[in-house]
């Protein structure tokens, strides 16, 4: 989940750091990670009615998509422009879970924690090892509903949240603002 929290603080972190024209791939690889592994995880688990370490290798929504060979892959094959944003946010959301990951090991009953390896083994995927950390939820839903429980994610999201709409009033997303109300102009003729 986090999508908001990812968003407001991955951009609130990076926005000044990219071209102003690209701020929509800075929030595009602020979520990235979660929309490959999300999906994929929940998917595969759907397909197959198993859960967590029983799927081997992707065993968690943090796997492929949480890795910096991915991150590295994208900015050295895009042109510099979209690789160095989605690189920006990309490492916003790893560094957000891994902030989750530490506020979990502080505080157990703030954060839903992975079982084996923290968010580390699937940023540093292989280095590490063949591991990638075990999702403790056997369901989307039962993921959501832990979430929605965790005062850290609560928190996080509304900060985000709250950071978004600061950054659209302040300006920050200017040339996306400017793109959104181009599509939206009527056509006029002439």
């Amino acid at each position: 989940m986090f999508v908001l929290g990812h968003l407001g603080i991955g951009s609130w972190l990076a926005a000044r750091r990219v071209r102003a024209d690209s701020i929509a791939w800075l929030l595009f690889g602020a979520v990235l990670p979660d929309l490959i592994d999300k999906p994929l995880y929940y998917a595969l688990s759907f397909a197959t009615g198993r859960h967590g370490a029983a799927l081997g290798l992707i065993s968690s929504t943090r796997t492929f998509g949480h890795t910096l060979i991915l991150a590295f892959a994208l900015y050295a094959l895009l042109p510099r422009r979209i690789g160095t944003a989605l690189l920006a946010g990309i490492a916003t959301h790893l560094a957000l879970d891994g902030l989750g990951d530490l506020v979990g090991f502080l505080l157990p009953e703030a954060v839903p924690r992975p079982l084996g390896p923290s968010v580390l083994s699937a940023i540093l995927f292989p280095l590490l090892g063949w591991r990638c950390p075990v999702i403790p939820f056997a369901t989307l839903r039962e993921h959501a509903g832990v979430s929605l429980e965790s005062p850290w994610m609560l928190g996080s999201e509304l900060l985000g949240a709250a950071l978004l709409v600061w950054q659209w009033r302040t300006g920050v997303f200017s040339p996306l603002q400017e793109r959104l109300r181009k599509r939206g102009a009527p056509a006029r003729s002439g």
